[in-house]
């Protein structure tokens, strides 16, 4: 009796295998088509799960490369303030990037420095410099900087100066709309 059982089992055990690999047919938008409804196989999942994790580890080096370090207060400073002293002394083939940190505000005051208060300040640390820059700490003998607030307000001025003194480009003097409109163009003067 085991052996007929066991032997039905099997029988039952190689149909449903049989029919789990079968291909069903699934409607896959305008057609019929086959597919397996089982997992693929053991070679092909292998190869599969070994692709994705290639795909995901160079993912991580790809964000891990891509995430930068929080920058600490001490490190601002020390970047503004090397930034500051290569904005007061450029040096010969000094790239752009060393000043790239400073902001307009900080770089209108670095050039409104006397020659004796830009000489003092290069002569201090680069972090005393940058926290002097950025209003952190002041520096005695030197004056205040310029707050983001204060800049926008002198470059407001600035361009409004700027535009209201500029000339039109042929230098006549503006006239109203009407009477431009009614003068006749140099082409169709009279000699």
């Amino acid at each position: 009796m085991r052996s007929v059982v066991r032997f039905v089992a099997l029988m039952m055990k190689a149909a449903m295998a049989a029919m789990a690999a079968a291909p069903r047919l699934v409607w896959d938008g305008a057609r019929w088509v086959a597919r397996a409804v089982t997992a693929p196989p053991p070679a092909v999942a292998a190869a599969q799960a070994e692709a994705m994790s290639e795909i995901e580890a160079a993912a991580r080096e790809d964000a891990a490369a891509q995430v930068k370090p929080a920058l600490t207060p001490a490190a601002v400073h020390e970047a503004w303030g090397r930034a500051a002293v290569a904005h007061l002394a450029p040096l010969p083939g000094q790239v752009p990037a060393a000043t790239a940190c400073l902001d307009e505000a900080a770089k209108r005051y670095l050039d409104r420095l006397s020659p004796e208060q830009a000489l003092k300040l290069a002569s201090l640390e680069a972090r005393h410099i940058g926290a002097h820059l950025l209003g952190d700490r002041r520096l005695g003998g030197l004056p205040r900087p310029l707050t983001v607030a204060e800049w926008q307000a002198e470059e407001k001025e600035r361009l409004a100066a700027a535009a209201g003194s500029r000339l039109r480009p042929d230098a006549e003097p503006q006239r109203g709309r009407r009477e431009a409109s009614h003068r006749p163009a140099r082409a169709f003067a009279i000699a």
